[in-house]
């Protein structure tokens, strides 16, 4: 189903063909991010990637943007804790131009002076605006909370100081060393030209200088015991994010977490969705998440509450965690919650793009692809016991990191704290 190409650079390519599509996509994968950063550049694997759009050595920033976008394409890229990746959607046909714009921006990026100190201030600004948003404090909060002195309790866009002081050789050196052969992955799906593809890639990506690969900070767990965090701000709501570490990318039991997030907050028939706002009227926002990183993860709440109802809407959150480590799933509930798993996973699937991100990801950090049916498998075999027994590992309450952005006067870490179960 998958082609993967491995060069001997350590360069990989891996693209699935989607007859039916109109569409194909293609994503280049860097295996570093935000926690391969020191403290004193913070930010910068987030600078590189805003710099790499505003020219190359074969095109301008105009032309890499209206060569994809100008033949009805998109044109995007993020970067995350463990990852930074480019990427553009766009009709089949166009596979060849787009392949030679993307590779040419992120390989020879100008990175010119001028072009830094102009993205410095929108990067800025970038971080001032989260600065305004509760909801993005709240994580910023959490995460520090959660990886205390570790990259990955840092800002992925760096703060004012550290995004500040970055140089241009910082910017350039950080390029050199991290976007070499042994970090990159190219993945692709949607009606392609295979033959294009492949030879294409081999000749510019497999033909690049072996490069070796540095590795990251692993995080240490320090279990500090329970903690309660609060940032005070004028505003209209409270935000609030509550959560447990959980398992690493690779963990066995990542399905077994999948399906209780599922239940807990991750649709409209969740518990937490019923009992929070649909039954009790305390939220609009409520839900949970699951985050996996290479060595470490969490599992957690978020939720914006009417002020005056924080302590109200977080015993009932509170109640609805401790019941799932405390009694099993129905046969019900957990067959619901493994169709919805298992038809969204098979969904975004149907899209170029999802698939193309969902195949770079999986190789870029599991080194392999498990086939729906190989997951399907996996869900399909977890019973209401292993939900029981993940549910009473993750969710400990002398291991409960609470995170609150609001208008909340002193004491309010004391009441949380009298609200946790015993």
């Amino acid at each position: 189903m998958y082609r993967i190409r491995e060069y001997r650079n350590s360069a990989r390519l891996i693209y699935k063909k989607m007859n039916q599509a109109s569409s194909a996509a293609i994503g280049i994968w860097f295996n570093v991010g935000s926690r391969n950063e020191e403290l004193s550049i913070n930010g910068i694997s987030h600078f590189l990637e805003h710099l790499v759009f505003k020219g190359s050595k074969n095109f301008t920033g105009d032309e890499i943007k209206e060569s994809i976008e100008g033949v009805g394409g998109s044109l995007n890229a993020f970067t995350s804790e463990e990852n930074t990746c480019y990427y553009a959607k766009f009709l089949s046909k166009h596979l060849k131009k787009v392949s030679r714009v993307l590779s040419d921006m992120v390989l020879c990026p100008l990175l010119k002076a001028a072009d830094i100190a102009k993205e410095r201030t929108v990067i800025i600004e970038e971080i001032k605006m989260y600065k305004d948003l509760p909801q993005f404090q709240v994580q910023e909060l959490f995460d520090a909370m959660l990886w205390p002195r570790h990259p990955l309790g840092r800002n992925i866009a760096g703060t004012i100081e550290t995004v500040s002081g970055i140089t241009r050789k910082q910017i350039q050196d950080y390029h050199r060393n991290w976007y070499g052969s042994s970090s990159i992955v190219v993945s692709c799906a949607g009606n392609m030209d295979e033959e294009l593809l492949e030879g294409f890639v081999e000749g510019v990506f497999g033909a690049l200088k072996p490069t070796s690969f540095s590795s990251f900070l692993p995080f240490v767990p320090l279990n500090e015991g329970p903690q309660v965090k609060v940032l005070s701000k004028d505003i209209e709501q409270t935000h609030i994010n509550l959560g447990f570490p959980a398992l690493p990318r690779f963990h066995k039991d990542r399905f077994i977490l999948g399906l209780l997030h599922i239940i807990l907050g991750g649709n409209m028939s969740s518990r937490l969705f019923n009992e929070v706002r649909e039954k009790k009227g305390l939220a609009y926002e409520i839900g949970t998440h699951v985050k996996k990183l290479h060595d470490t993860g969490v599992f957690f709440v978020h939720a914006g509450i009417d002020n005056k109802n924080l302590a109200q809407a977080s015993e009932v959150i509170f109640k609805e965690l401790d019941k799932i480590r405390n009694a099993k799933v129905s046969v019900g509930e957990l067959r619901r919650a493994k169709d919805f798993f298992i038809s969204q996973s098979i969904m975004a699937l149907d899209d170029s793009l999802e698939h193309m991100l969902w195949v770079g990801e999986s190789l870029s950090n599991l080194g392999y692809i498990q086939t729906k049916e190989e997951m399907e498998k996996e869900i399909q075999k977890v019973t209401a016991a292993d939900i029981l027994r993940l549910g009473r590992q993750i969710i400990d309450w002398n291991k409960l990191y609470f995170a609150a952005v609001g208008p909340q006067k002193s004491g309010l870490e004391e009441k949380i704290r009298g609200l946790m179960p015993v």
